[in-house]
């Protein structure tokens, strides 16, 4: 992906992340001790006192999208890791893959004279 395009996905993962933190920050802090349903929408507005007074909504409005980019972000992480490239030219690859068949020869022969010895 271009550059511009991860920095915009970036910010939009920003700003989501920071309004559910806001926001449940808000729910946690102002709930009703005594789970009065009517005080906590009186008192907190439409938005934080329906969110405090029902658990699922809350989950799927505030803690599903948080978990979703830390999967998507994981899962994006992972594939960049895997499709990064060696920092080896390719002639420094064919140098070694020589180097290691040199070895390899070389080792046999060693078993190879050992044997006849014995």
């Amino acid at each position: 992906m271009k550059k511009k395009t991860l920095i915009t996905i970036a910010a939009i993962e920003v700003v989501i992340l920071v309004f559910c933190l806001i926001v449940s920050i808000m729910v946690m802090t102002t709930i009703d001790p005594l789970g009065n349903k009517e005080l906590n929408l009186s008192n907190n507005g439409p938005l934080i006192g329906t969110l405090q007074n029902s658990p699922v909504l809350f989950g799927f409005a505030i803690v599903l999208p948080i978990f979703v980019i830390f999967v998507i972000d994981g899962v994006y992480l992972i594939m960049y890791a895997a499709k990064r490239e060696s920092m080896l030219s390719e002639q420094e690859k064919k140098d070694l893959l020589e180097e290691a068949k040199k070895q390899a020869r070389e080792e046999a022969l060693a078993e190879i004279k050992k044997e006849k010895k014995e």
